[in-house]
């Protein structure tokens, strides 16, 4: 879906939650306004002048916390349109069912041992590694940015398409996602596998990396929303504030953007 189709779902999604507010408005005012009739009649002063000029200030003592309450709402629905859209890079959801946009570029910058990210990620990604290792462990890369190329090179020579994403649908080529060992694993067969959880510093890296704006992307119980096996290794940058906010939800990405896509067919599943 590209950004236009998105920002038209959002603003539609906006304005359906602005008109519910309006009807809320609209509903406490008839309440009101009932009540209000209801006691001056039953008061006798049904007819006179004083007890209108009453009802009126009264109604509108009633309405200013509504009107307020809605400017409130509206302002924070507007910020958060902001805030989203400044952050749109960050939050790009790629997986089975996304397809990274045709017009999509990166600016990478080379980190540690020659591998490459989104030059917006390097700085809170070192910081993160070097934390990592002032607490005692040792992270190490093993992959990072990739081009489209040498995705469907892997793509092409995998026997099982399911353990490599298909070309286009991969998180590695926007530059956003790096996969991170514990260094005494780099002697296994294949270090990629679930036990790189137990290890000490995945545990650390799975504990903390929000502080730096990444998340653990593929959760263990959430494979049949983000389409993919877990893996104690893919971290992903959100940035800090949406970071923090994933993992004290508990939610994947998927869910926190609330594209939950998992009905819709596979891109290149055929």
């Amino acid at each position: 879906m590209n950004k236009a189709n998105k920002a038209a779902r959002r603003k539609k999604k906006n304005k359906r939650l602005r008109g519910l507010i309006i009807l809320d408005i609209v509903l406490a005012l008839l309440v009101l306004l009932g009540f209000l009739a209801g006691s001056y009649i039953k008061g006798g002063y049904a007819d006179s002048e004083s007890a209108a000029t009453e009802a009126a200030d009264e109604i509108i003592r009633g309405i200013e916390p509504a009107v307020k309450t809605a400017s409130a709402i509206e302002a924070t629905i507007e910020e958060e349109e902001r805030r989203m859209q400044k952050d749109a890079w960050s939050l790009l959801l790629v997986n089975p069912w996304n397809k990274i946009p045709e017009s999509f570029e990166v600016e990478t910058a080379a980190t540690e041992k020659g591998y490459e990210v989104d030059e917006r990620v390097r700085e809170p990604l070192e910081a993160m590694l070097a934390d990592c290792r002032e607490a005692g462990y040792s992270p190490v890369i093993i992959s990072a940015f990739r081009t489209r190329e040498t995705q469907q090179y892997l793509y092409d020579r995998t026997a099982n398409k399911n353990d490599t994403a298909y070309p286009g649908t991969s998180e590695h080529e926007c530059g956003l996602a790096i996969d991170i060992i514990d260094a005494s694993s780099s002697g296994w067969a294949d270090p990629l596998i679930k036990e790189q959880e137990d290890l000490p510093a995945q545990k650390w890296l799975m504990e903390n990396c929000h502080e730096y704006g990444f998340i653990l992307r593929y959760p263990h119980d959430k494979e049949d929303i983000t389409g993919i096996i877990y893996e104690p290794w893919h971290y992903r940058y959100v940035g800090k504030e949406h970071a923090a906010k994933i993992m004290e939800s508990g939610k994947c990405l998927e869910e926190y953007l609330g594209r939950i896509d998992k009905d819709k067919e596979r891109i290149g599943s055929n």
